[in-house]
């Protein structure tokens, strides 16, 4: 398991090494389209080396980062999209947009980072590979 650094939650479950396992989290997401979020799980596990999962049962997000370094991206579940905090310049906001996703920004502490947030991708998202272009950025690829 990750150290917990700063605050600690009952609700944060960590992967010691690599991906949680699917039933970790499935009952969280019952009820939830899940096949847009399980297919960037496994695209990102197969292209980012030492890549570590967690997953925030109550508010049914994954987190993401490599090896001991901080947070790279955050993927909240909801009913009609994902909504995505990325560790990539705000000022890609257009950027995503002229790709054909709507942002909305988050005030939150990674909004305050200057992460990029609020970026929504609808579960019947046909532009995957645009999804995960933005995605591997936030690990600086």
């Amino acid at each position: 398991m990750k150290a917990l650094k700063g605050k600690k939650t009952k609700h944060l479950v960590f992967a010691q090494q690599g991906l949680l396992e699917d039933s970790t989290w499935k009952s969280a997401l019952k009820g939830y389209p899940t096949e847009l979020v399980c297919r960037i799980r496994r695209e990102l596990s197969s292209k980012i080396r030492g890549l570590n999962e967690k997953f925030n049962l109550r508010s049914r997000y994954f987190g993401y980062w490599t090896g001991n370094d901080k947070d790279r991206l955050y993927i909240y579940v909801q009913k009609k999209y994902l909504r995505i905090d990325l560790c990539i310049d705000g000022e890609h906001e257009k950027d995503v947009k002229k790709d054909g996703f709507e942002v909305v920004f988050v005030n939150n502490f990674q909004e305050r980072a200057n992460w990029l947030t609020g970026w929504r991708v609808p579960h019947t998202t046909e532009k995957i590979e645009n999804v995960l272009k933005w995605l591997w950025m936030a690990f600086g690829r």
